[in-house]
C-alpha cells in the first residue's frame, strides 16, 4: 500500500501525513460479553447535544461501550425507567446499531457479523436466541442494506429491530471487528473476512463472460443533492482520461462490488462513495477527490483493508462549510491546479468565471444548518 500526497493543499499536508501514519489495523482475539437482566434502548434524541444515545445497558444501569453506534464519548445512553420497560423471556444476541447510508452500511453495520460464524453464535441460536439490532431512525433498513447482507450470508430479515425499551433474560454483546472510537477508525481481521465473504458470494454470481471496465468513476451527480456542487466538472476530466462513469445507486449492490472488484484504477469524490475501495483487489490505483478541507479516517481505514495505491486530490474551494465539522457541506469541487496537475489537463477555466460558483454562494444555507446535527458525528 502507498499513498501520494503531491496533489493536496499544503495546509493539509500535515494532519494527512499524520493520519496517513496511524497503523489502523488492530491485532486482537474478538469476543463476546453476556450480561444477565439487561437492556435495550433503541435510538432517542439522535444528534442531541452532538450525541447518538442508545444500545444496551445492564441491570446495574452501565452503558455498554461496544452496543454504542460509535466507541467513545459521543454515544450513550439515556435515562428510563427499568419499571416501564418491556420484558421478552429470552436470550438475545445483539448484532449493532445501525445506520441506512452506504458507507456505514459497509463499515459500521458489518461489525458484528463475524460472531455469527462462531461455534458460540450457531449453539445459541439453535438454543433459541433471538439476534436483535438497532437503527438510528427506529426504522427498518432498505433494501441495499439486506442485499449487502445477503451477500455475507445474512438475512437480514432474521433479525428483530428493537424499537421500545426491552429487557431480556441474557444479551450477548459481540466485540466490534470494526472501530470508531474518538474520531480514530480501525479494522480487526475479522472484518476482512466479512468483506472477503461478500466479495467471494459476488465472484460465485459472476458467470465470467461479463466485460467490466479497467478504469472507473463513480459519480454522485445523478444524486439531486443541494450538498454538493462542481462535480460535473471533475467526472468529465476523468472520462476524458478513459474512466468509464458509474453512478453506482444506479446499479445493483453485486454490480457495484463487482465493478470495483475488477478495475486497476478507481477515481471518486471522497465520503461513502470512496469507501468503496474496500472491495478492491491489492495494488489498485486509486484516486480520491477531496471535497472539503478534512481527513476521512474512515477512508484511511478501508484504504489499508484493501491494500491499495492511493493519490489524494484535493480540488475544491469549499468555502461555506463549518469549520468543525467540515464533512456535513455543503462542497463546491472545482478543477484546479492539483487537479490538472494529476490528470495532465493543458488548461481549464478557474472556478469564479463558474456559474455554479456564483449559484453555490448565493444558495440558502438554512437546508445545510438543520442537516447539520444529523450529519456531524459521521
Amino acid at each position: 500500500m502507498t499513498y501520494n500526497f503531491n496533489y493536496i493543499f499544503p495546509q493539509m499536508g500535515e494532519e494527512t501525513l499524520k493520519q496517513a501514519s496511524v497503523h489502523r489495523r488492530i491485532d486482537k482475539t474478538l469476543g463476546c460479553q453476556c450480561f444477565e437482566n439487561a437492556y435495550v434502548l433503541p435510538s432517542k434524541d439522535l444528534w442531541k447535544d452532538g450525541k447518538c444515545f442508545g444500545g444496551v445497558v445492564t441491570q446495574e444501569n452501565a452503558f455498554v461501550e461496544s452496543s454504542a453506534w460509535h466507541e467513545g464519548k459521543r454515544c450513550d445512553k439515556y435515562d428510563f425507567d427499568p419499571a416501564q420497560a418491556k420484558h421478552e423471556s429470552s436470550v438475545a444476541i445483539y448484532m449493532g446499531f445501525y445506520f441506512s447510508c452506504w458507507g456505514h452500511a459497509i463499515t459500521d453495520n458489518l461489525k458484528k457479523l463475524w460472531f455469527l460464524e462462531t461455534n458460540e453464535c450457531k449453539s445459541l441460536i439453535k438454543q433459541g436466541a433471538k439476534l436483535i439490532y438497532l437503527t438510528t431512525n427506529n426504522s427498518p433498513q432498505p433494501a441495499y442494506v439486506k442485499r449487502l447482507f445477503q451477500l455475507a450470508g445474512v438475512n437480514l430479515d432474521d433479525f428483530i429491530l428493537v424499537t421500545e425499551i426491552t429487557r431480556f433474560d441474557k444479551i450477548f454483546v459481540p466485540d466490534n471487528s470494526f472501530i470508531a472510537d474518538e474520531g480514530q477508525r480501525f479494522f480487526t481481521q475479522p472484518y476482512i473476512e466479512t468483506i472477503n465473504r461478500i466479495k467471494w458470494n459476488v465472484s460465485a454470481m459472476l458467470s465470467g463472460t461479463e466485460t467490466l471496465p479497467s478504469k472507473i468513476y463513480f459519480t454522485r451527480t445523478h444524486i439531486k443533492s443541494l450538498r454538493d456542487w462542481g462535480e460535473k466538472s471533475i467526472e468529465r476530466a476523468f472520462q476524458k482520461k478513459g474512466y468509464t462513469v458509474i453512478a453506482p445507486e444506479e446499479e445493483t449492490v453485486e454490480a457495484q462490488i463487482a465493478f470495483m472488484m475488477h478495475c486497476t484504477h478507481f477515481a471518486t469524490t471522497e465520503g461513502s462513495i470512496s469507501h468503496n475501495v474496500v472491495f478492491c483487489e491489492p495494488g489498485v490505483e486509486i484516486a480520491i477527490v477531496r471535497k472539503c478541507n478534512d481527513v476521512n479516517k474512515y477512508q484511511m481505514a478501508v484504504n489499508e483493508v484493501a491494500d491499495v495505491n492511493v493519490t489524494y486530490i484535493d480540488a475544491h474551494h469549499s468555502t461555506k462549510t463549518p469549520e468543525k465539522s467540515p464533512w456535513v457541506g455543503p462542497f463546491y469541487l472545482c478543477k484546479n491546479r492539483n487537479l490538472a496537475a494529476y490528470l495532465h489537463l493543458s488548461c481549464f477555466i478557474p472556478y469564479w468565471l463558474q456559474p455554479s460558483w456564483w449559484i453555490y454562494n448565493i444558495q440558502d444555507t438554512r437546508l445545510f444548518k438543520r442537516i447539520h446535527n444529523r450529519l456531524k458525528l459521521m
